[in-house]
């Protein structure tokens, strides 16, 4: 293998677009275990704890219900905020990853020239040995 100047930038750009896909899935798991917690309070803000009781037990159950509301919205809220989080380090691995696509073609190409330069070169020189085995045996 051919190796050129690049192949050092294609590591780091590399090495760059690993990160990014490793914070990609951390952030989907951040927005599925925030949608999780959502959809865990939003079902204990539906359920009725209301039973036969005093006044006072019917008061501690609305508080305690309009604090289950409270953390269904917060919840709610957090689970929108790392769906948008998400978005974001999406598009920060789409942008390393297309940096780190035109490394390697780029390095590709020049690999290739490299090659074909070579390429070239050992036939140019096959001509001029073949050329003087020629004229060798002609003289």
């Amino acid at each position: 293998m051919v190796r050129t100047r690049l192949d050092s930038v294609v590591a780091v750009r590399e090495r760059e677009e690993e990160r990014a896909k490793q914070a990609v899935a951390k952030a989907e798991a951040a927005v599925l275990a925030a949608k999780d917690r959502a959809a865990l309070a939003k079902a204990k803000a539906m359920n009725d704890q209301r039973t036969r009781a005093d006044a006072t037990d019917w008061e501690m159950t609305e508080l305690a219900h309009h604090r289950a509301l409270a953390d269904a919205r917060r919840a709610q809220k957090e689970a929108e905020a790392a769906q948008q989080q998400a978005v974001a380090v999406r598009v920060k691995f789409t942008s390393a990853y297309q940096r780190a696509e035109v490394v390697r073609r780029v390095a590709d190409t020049r690999r290739s020239e490299t090659i074909r330069e070579l390429d070239k070169a050992e036939t140019k020189e096959l001509d001029d040995i073949a050329s003087m085995l020629f004229f060798r045996k002609v003289s």
